[in-house]
């Protein structure tokens, strides 16, 4: 999915702007007492060349741009959501009345011939 496609350029670049100085900010002040997850982010960033850091940086802002598309959709799906599941409580209504109607005729005709083999 293309990012310039589904959110505007300018805020494609922000974020792609405050992921590069986020992740200099951090490989500058980090201590040495952290998880070891992060302590090799921050090895291979300061491993990476400055081209490289702009390709991991865009592969980044992808994932967020897809999440932040995602995340706006939403709404939509709720609704979707909530007309689907009218949809299928109608249904067990349906078939709970059938059930019930079943039951109280399998009733009357077990009675008829309880009377019958009675008489």
């Amino acid at each position: 999915m293309e990012a310039n496609a589904v959110l505007p350029k300018r805020l494609v670049n922000y974020i792609h702007e405050t992921g590069v100085r986020a992740l200099d900010n951090l490989a500058e002040t980090i201590s040495g007492d952290q998880p070891a997850a992060l302590q090799s982010l921050v090895s291979n960033w300061k491993a990476m060349t400055t081209e490289e850091k702009e390709q991991f940086v865009d592969r980044v802002a992808i994932a967020v741009v897809n999440v932040i598309a995602a995340s706006a959709l939403v709404p939509v799906g709720r609704k979707l959501a909530r007309r689907a599941a009218k949809s299928v409580r109608k249904t067990i209504k349906k078939q709970k009345k059938a059930l019930k109607k079943a039951v109280a005729a399998s009733k009357k005709t077990s009675k008829k011939k309880k009377s019958a083999k009675a008489a």
